[in-house]
This record gives C-alpha cells, sequence and structure tokens, in this order.
C-alpha cells in the first residue's frame, strides 16, 4: 500500500544520519530503503556496524507535520508499554532541525499484501495479547484518538452517492450512535491495526504489531474489531468472499459492539474520502473510498444482524 513515494534513506539530510548512528552507538554499515505506507518519509531497514539490525522511518515537518508529530507521539508512547506487549522497542529518537527520526529494534516475519487464514491468527492472538494489559496511565482514552465516526450521519447530510448509500447509510449512523460510550474501557488499544502494520513470522505463528501512534486506554476487543475490517477492505488470498466470511466469524465472537465498530469504520472512510483532501497523498481519497465499499456486503448483514438491538 503506497500513497506517495518514500524518500530515500540516503537522501536524508546528512547530519539526521549521522545523529542516529550516534545515538545508536554504532556506524551504519549499510541499508534498505521500504516502501509502503501513509508518510512521504524514508523508512529502512539498517545495518549496524556491531551487527544489530534496526529499523528507522523519518520525515521533515516541512513535507508533513502530520507525520512528525506522529513520530513524536510514537516515540513517547513505546517507552511506556510494557515488555510482553508484541511491539518494536524504542533505541533512539532524534530530531534535527524540522527533521524527526525513531529508531526501534527490527520487527521480524513480513508483511504479505493480502491476508491469509494463518496470519489472522497470528495477528488476532498479537491483539489479544496486547489488550490484555492495561493500558498505561499516559495514553489517553480512546475517543481522542477516533477520528469522523459520525461519517453515516454527515453523509445524510450531503446525500447519498448511490442507491446503497440511500438504503443503509440511515440505519449504519443508528448502528455506530453512541461510540463514545461503548467504546471506552481500560484496555491497551494499538487503534490502528492494519495488514501493513503487523509483521508476521510464517515459522511459529507469531504477530509483531508496528506503529503504536495511536496507541490509547479503550475495550478490549477494538483491535480484533479493526482487525476483521482490514480483512475485508485490504482482501483475503481467497477473495472477497472468504474475505467477508473470516471477518464475520471473527465478530461473532465478540460483543455486539464490535460489529458497531466495524460499520463505523466504513462510514469514517466514506466520509473522509469525500471530504477530506490530501495534497501529499492524493490517492488517499481513492484508497478510502475503495475500503467503505469492500465493506458493504459484511456492512449490510451487520446492520441486519442488529436490527432492534441497538441501545
Amino acid at each position: 500500500m503506497t500513497f506517495t513515494p518514500r524518500a530515500a534513506w540516503a537522501d536524508t539530510p546528512e547530519p539526521v544520519r549521522i545523529a542516529v548512528a550516534e545515538a545508536l552507538g554504532s556506524e551504519i554499515a549499510d541499508h534498505v530503503d521500504l516502501h509502503g505506507g501513509m508518510s512521504p518519509g524514508p523508512a529502512a531497514g539498517l545495518r549496524l556496524g556491531d551487527g544489530r539490525q534496526v529499523f528507522v522511518k523519518a520525515v521533515s515537518a516541512q513535507v508533513r507535520a502530520h507525520n512528525h508529530r506522529m513520530i513524536r507521539q510514537e516515540s513517547g508512547i513505546l517507552d511506556v508499554l510494557p515488555e510482553s506487549v508484541p511491539a518494536p522497542r524504542r533505541l533512539a529518537t532524534v530530531e534535527h532541525g524540522p527533521w524527526i527520526a525513531l529508531a526501534t529494534t527490527w520487527a521480524g516475519g513480513a508483511t504479505a499484501p493480502t491476508w491469509t487464514d494463518a496470519s489472522i491468527a497470528a495477528v488476532a492472538q498479537a491483539c489479544r495479547t496486547a489488550s490484555g494489559h492495561r493500558a498505561p496511565t499516559a495514553l489517553p482514552p480512546v475517543a481522542q484518538r477516533i477520528f469522523d465516526f459520525d461519517g453515516w450521519t454527515r453523509l445524510l447530510d450531503l446525500g447519498a452517492a448511490d442507491d446503497w448509500e440511500a438504503a443503509h447509510a440511515g440505519p449504519a449512523a443508528e448502528v455506530v450512535a453512541g461510540w463514545e460510550r461503548w467504546t471506552t474501557g481500560d484496555a491497551l488499544v494499538h487503534r490502528d491495526i492494519r495488514l501493513d502494520n503487523t509483521t508476521v513470522d510464517g515459522r511459529d505463528g507469531t504477530a509483531v504489531l508496528v506503529d503504536w501512534a495511536y496507541a490509547a486506554a479503550g475495550a478490549s476487543w477494538i483491535d480484533l474489531a479493526q482487525l476483521a475490517a482490514d480483512v475485508v477492505a485490504t482482501g483475503h488470498v481467497l477473495g472477497p468472499e472468504a474475505a467477508t466470511d473470516r471477518a464475520y466469524r471473527l465478530l461473532r465472537t465478540l460483543p455486539p459492539e464490535a460489529s458497531r465498530f466495524v460499520v463505523g469504520l466504513a462510514g469514517m472512510w466514506c466520509i473522509r474520502a469525500a471530504t477530506v483532501p490530501d495534497t501529499v497523498m492524493p490517492s488517499i481519497s481513492t484508497w478510502r473510498r475503495a475500503r467503505s465499499a469492500a465493506l458493504r456486503p459484511l456492512v449490510t448483514r451487520l446492520i441486519t444482524d442488529m436490527d432492534g438491538a441497538v441501545v
């Protein structure tokens, strides 16, 4: 998933690269540029002179201030995560002029382009492990990390784009209503579970969750609900019907609020695609629209299941 070409690590200003090496206590012997994700800044795997392999990402606030803030935010979050959480560990954060760089331990495994049954199982277990921890007190309530969950209500005001939206936006808005109340909790929540924010080790079936900038305290099922939504939105190796089936089966193991959350995510992507332009990542609106559209069969089924049961 690539919205804009990432800058190369070699094109990062030399003082930043030197500062990263100094903070890590070893020269950078080699690197491999990594691609994908939602930042125009460089991301790379570094091989250090002392033999360590680490991950680094960087960005200039002059290129995209949002990503600069997110790296700084994630740096603080990684420092307070319990060691038993399946996450990378922060090694160093460097700021130089408008630039910020975060170096972490290397997350083993790989990220495939689509979900498989094995990767769903591995990431689901990682989500359960993370949510089994009480959120550190430094993290905010999850309501502060959830955006545009009034998407279906706002879409009613904008006007439906097609017959499906005309038929389902109203019921979807009712399903999502009150989300600030039913998403609360004290569990550690990653809050940005997507396939590209995970690595899976095929040898032992374990997963690591990466990109913790949106971590919060919330209901323990939130990351599993996001996993279900992403299986459909990103896709399953066996096709769309399998993706919807796997997501529905996962949601059936969770409280009904998890299904309501998935409906809210679909509305969030829909309204953002319609109203939030991004000149740095112009293709992100198309991506959001495609995700919301992919979720329609699942959302239709979930709304039918919850008909008359929403409180």
